[in-house]
């Protein structure tokens, strides 16, 4: 949302929207019988089953920690309209750092810049508070301050139908759309996100394909999504 152009940043925001948007967990009353004995840094994509013409991004766990410690503080010191939006804020950096200590995760970055991030988290999260509090805050305004500048940003996330692949799985896909303006520059900078969430075998799976225009190619979204999460329901 803050600094697009920066692909560590871009996935630390993924580390936000994807992860802590889930944080309530239902860990103590899942069943984990059928979770898999396979590690689950086994259980993220590796480069050659993210979708044809990517190439890995590495992602320091350190530095992406660092990265969403920052991003986290930020969001910490913003004003959000509606203002009931932001009322989870306080409690993000301490969820955001929980969840990545769980989470196993796999980034690409394809053509016209498109990024790719997958996490599988050791929790199972609750697709439900997803779905509601992007159905409460599926419009949000944003102004908070980065690098001493003033940021302007709005964010619309909206429902779309799971891949075909995923038809009867619990899941849920959204598309999201961010447009950010720094009193820096002054120019609008748009990124456009498809995320998906999918719980399997007591864990849950998350994805999400962005990219700085309209870019975006769902198709590859699709394989993305069904292959992550496949390859959760075939592990050992």
């Amino acid at each position: 949302m803050i600094e697009l152009r920066n692909a560590r940043w871009t996935v630390a925001m993924a580390a936000v929207a994807v992860l802590v948007a889930g944080c309530s967990s239902k860990d103590d009353s899942a069943d984990h019988s059928s979770a898999p004995t396979t590690p689950r840094e086994q259980l993220v994509l590796t480069p050659e089953e993210f979708p044809a013409g990517t190439k890995k991004l590495d992602l320091p766990p350190e530095q992406l920690q660092s990265t969403v410690g920052d991003l986290t503080a930020t969001q910490q010191n913003a004003t959000f309209t509606p203002a009931e939006c932001g009322s989870t804020q306080q409690d993000l950096g301490a969820a955001t750092k929980e969840l990545l200590a769980q989470s196993s995760i796999s980034a690409a970055t394809g053509k016209s810049g498109q990024i790719f991030v997958e996490f599988v988290s050791g929790r199972t999260g609750d697709l439900q508070r997803i779905a509601d509090g992007n159905k409460r805050c599926g419009s949000v305004e944003v102004v908070a301050t980065y690098d001493g500048h003033q940021v302007t940003a709005s964010e619309r996330v909206t429902s779309q139908p799971v891949p075909q692949g995923l038809n009867g799985a619990n899941a849920i896909a959204y598309h999201a759309t961010s447009t950010a303006t720094t009193d820096a520059s002054g120019t609008p900078l748009t990124q456009n996100a498809y995320l998906g969430y999918a719980e399997v075998r007591g864990i849950t799976v998350a994805v999400r394909l962005a990219a700085l225009d309209d870019s975006l190619d769902q198709a590859a979204f699709d394989q993305f999504f069904v292959a992550a999460v496949q390859k959760v329901v075939k592990a050992a």
